[in-house]
């Protein structure tokens, strides 16, 4: 957690990058302005989605090779150093979350259609693969894209007991907890939520309260809103809201979902505009049933918005483009949750994915 003293520090910030990346990217983030400002990087070969240990000592990274890759961070300048590399135990990695305890390493497999898991060693190193589980279903599905089961992202709810599972593939978000003796994961009854074929969900964002959830769909371009109950691991449909402004002559093709830490707002990207800019949605969240209504829109300022974040604070939003390779800081309303841009930003090469650190200095 951020402390008194850190709060008057600069905010680190990991950017993963992928393919002509550098690798991972450390930067700093004035707490007031937004300024960026890079620290150091690390290479790494290809993939770019990035995780910190509960206790931010330790970074692991999706890799080339079907791998997972373990780092030491220094908790002053945030710098990385190598620890070893481990086999997913299946096709390479899209997501990767630690569990809230540090001992494991979750991963969703796009191209295997699995979520496997990864012992973590008590220096912070990667041990043996634990578990590995196949998803089945019917395919393939009304979208082209939906030629095998797909798992996309493995998250922890907030309470940390359960995983959610998004398959693009099978239009399904399944649920399983993670037994924490043995690194095993144990399925959820019912095991997954069936959504309307053809959505493709990818990303799930808990709301704060963790009585409601939100899943971007990348190949309806739609944004689900959902119950969560937490004592069962089980999930309802509230509703589907598009995503995509009235201009929007792009492709469907959305990617991040982020709630606000007051979980007024729910943000959500929309890549494939086709022009220089690509599309934020913000949704406010209506707070007695989680669901959501029409979105507003900003431009994302740059092309392919894979993937953005907000800061601790809730003040800032940090949207990173895969194709412009650049990173924007938007300010947001702390009245209406609207994004305008702060002037700040960075060239990133290839960013995928961004993660804040508050307890480094």
């Amino acid at each position: 957690m951020a402390t008194d003293r850190n709060a008057s520090r600069p905010l680190v910030v990991y950017f993963g990058t992928s393919n002509k990346g550098v690798g991972i990217e450390v930067y700093e983030m004035n707490r007031d302005t937004g300024q960026l400002s890079k620290r150091s990087d690390t290479d790494i070969p290809g993939r770019g989605w990035i995780d910190l240990d509960p206790s931010e000592r330790y970074l692991y990274a999706a890799v080339d090779g079907d791998a997972v890759a373990s780092f030491a961070v220094d908790k002053e300048s945030g710098a990385l150093t190598p620890l070893n590399t481990a086999p997913t135990g299946t096709s390479s990695w899209s997501h990767l979350a630690v569990d809230p305890t540090g001992r494991f390493v979750v991963g969703a497999s796009y191209s295997g259609g699995a979520v496997s898991v990864v012992s973590i060693n008590p220096d912070g190193s990667l041990g043996d693969v634990t578990d590995v589980v196949k998803h089945n279903g019917p395919v393939p599905g009304p979208h082209p894209d939906q030629t095998q089961p797909k798992a996309h992202q493995s998250p922890f709810d907030r309470s940390g007991r359960w995983i959610a599972v998004n398959d693009l593939g099978l239009d399904r978000t399944y649920v399983y907890r993670l037994d924490t003796a043995s690194g095993k994961l144990i399925v959820n009854v019912p095991r997954y939520l069936q959504y309307e074929l053809g959505r493709g969900p990818r990303h799930i964002a808990f709301h704060p309260n963790n009585r409601y959830a939100y899943v971007i769909n990348e190949l309806s371009s739609e944004l689900t809103a959902l119950r969560w109950d937490p004592a069962y691991g089980t999930f309802e449909e509230i509703g589907a809201v598009s995503t995509l402004p009235n201009r929007w002559t792009g492709r469907k093709w959305s990617a991040q979902v982020v709630v606000h830490p007051s979980g007024k707002w729910v943000y959500a990207s929309n890549r494939g505009s086709g022009g220089d800019s690509d599309d934020i949605a913000i949704f406010e969240i209506d707070q007695r049933s989680g669901g959501i209504d029409k979105a507003t829109h900003t431009d994302s300022q740059g092309q392919t918005a894979r993937n953005f974040e907000i800061d601790p604070s809730g003040r800032f939003l940090i949207c990173v483009h895969q194709d412009s390779d650049n990173a924007v800081v938007f300010n947001i309303d702390q009245k209406t949750g609207q994004l305008s841009p702060s002037g700040n930003g960075a060239q990133v090469v290839n960013a995928v994915c961004t993660r804040f650190a508050p307890s480094i200095g």
